[in-house]
């Protein structure tokens, strides 16, 4: 072989292995959060709750310590899917974190995590913020002003304080919604222009009680266990990116938006005075976006109609049938989806005064087509039909 065609070859393997090495460190770079979905860590060494620092470069900004969950821990109750607090698969990777948010009282002390970023914020530079939470559903209460702080110091205190308060939490949803979704992650994102010099962030929940919204939530009835008096978030999927001087911080939740207001149906229940309580009952139905089982305010309408109905009518008893899309009835996120969206309803109307044995829930998995399905309705619009719970007497 020629002696300068072997030198040419080497060098040409040398440089497009450091080429290559140099962009797969920008693309590392470019997140200044060090180990974003807490996958570097001792999972074999995970034993109980509190556990946090087992993950690489992650502590509690307080002595009330977080949670580390991982599909490798040695014990069922930090494991993942299913934990002690309920089961979810993680964002990214196979681990993800674990706080308190809010609980009843203060009775359990809300929990931080913090990291400490791999350089220092620029002044005046602008920086897109985001994590993932999904609400564990062994929580007995959810919350909002869940979100991310930036400092200059580690804040937080050794000492066991109920929660960390400031003045403003940097980075939260900018609707300030309550976290209602438990199947699934939801999304904080937003941006943030730095003072200069920030080098730590830290996730949970900042505000006074009197500045959040709570709201009680009811057991899934297919979860075992006893709830906590509490608000309880997985987290994970953290990153901080710089944004370029022309470039906007875009979070995503405006295509959300629209997409659930694209594929989300709803229908006015057709009624005259000449229809019986049980022909009124069934021209009654919620429908959902993709995935979820909560009820909007189309859906509590109708839960409001149905609960006079009953109340009129003492002596009727019902059936709830949920259904899914045929994209649910095969993931196995969202498998019993379906279940779920009729227990949800029953739970409501019983929250109501409602009693219980007068109402079945079933599930209908995508074994029927909605009646209202036409012809000419396209993929999307067929599903949205189909995402639905309806009402029978029986």
């Amino acid at each position: 072989m020629n002696f300068k065609s072997t030198k040419l070859n080497q060098f040409l393997f040398t440089a497009s292995s450091l080429f290559l090495g140099l962009m797969a460190m920008a693309q590392d770079s470019d997140n200044m959060v060090d180990n974003p979905s807490f996958e570097n860590a001792q999972v074999k060494k995970i034993r109980k709750l509190g556990d946090i620092e087992r993950a690489d470069n992650w502590t509690s900004a307080t002595k009330a310590r977080a949670d580390l969950f991982s599909s490798n821990a040695n014990i069922p109750e930090v494991q993942v899917p299913n934990n002690i607090y309920g089961s979810e698969e993680a964002k990214d990777g196979t681990n993800y974190a674990g706080i308190i948010a809010y609980s009843y009282k203060e009775k359990e002390s809300r929990t931080y995590l913090q990291t400490q970023l791999k350089y220092p914020m620029k002044k005046g530079m602008r920086y897109k913020v985001s994590f993932n939470a999904s609400l564990a559903e062994l929580s007995k209460y959810t919350t909002n002003r869940l979100g991310a702080y930036l400092s200059k110091k580690a804040i937080g205190s050794d000492d066991k304080v109920p929660a960390i308060i400031t003045d403003k939490t940097h980075i939260e949803h900018p609707d300030k919604v309550v976290f209602t979704g438990m199947y699934g992650w939801d999304l904080v994102c937003g941006e943030y222009t730095a003072e200069g010099g920030e080098k730590f962030l830290t996730i949970g929940n900042f505000s006074n009680e009197g500045d959040m919204k709570v709201e009680r939530v009811r057991k899934p009835r297919d979860v075992k266990g006893q709830q906590i008096i509490a608000a309880y978030f997985y987290i994970d999927n953290i990153s901080i990116t710089l944004l370029n001087p022309d470039e906007e911080c875009d979070c995503g939740y405006s295509d959300e938006f629209e997409f659930e207001t694209l594929t989300l149906y709803q229908r006015a229940p057709q009624i005259d005075l000449s229809m019986t309580p049980a022909e009124k009952l069934e021209q009654h139905n919620i429908y959902y976006a993709s995935g979820r089982y909560d009820v909007r305010i189309d859906g509590q309408r109708t839960i409001d109609a149905v609960y006079q109905i009953m109340k009129e009518n003492p002596s009727m008893k019902i059936q709830i049938t949920g259904y899914t899309d045929a994209n649910e009835a095969d993931s196995r996120e969202n498998a019993i989806t379906s279940l779920r969206r009729a227990e949800y309803i029953k739970a409501l109307l019983e929250d109501k005064g409602i009693d219980g044995k007068r109402i079945i829930a079933m599930d209908g998995q995508n074994s029927k087509d909605s009646k209202y399905i036409e012809e000419n309705d396209d993929d999307n619009l067929r599903a949205a039909k189909n995402r639905r719970v309806s009402f029978r007497a029986l």
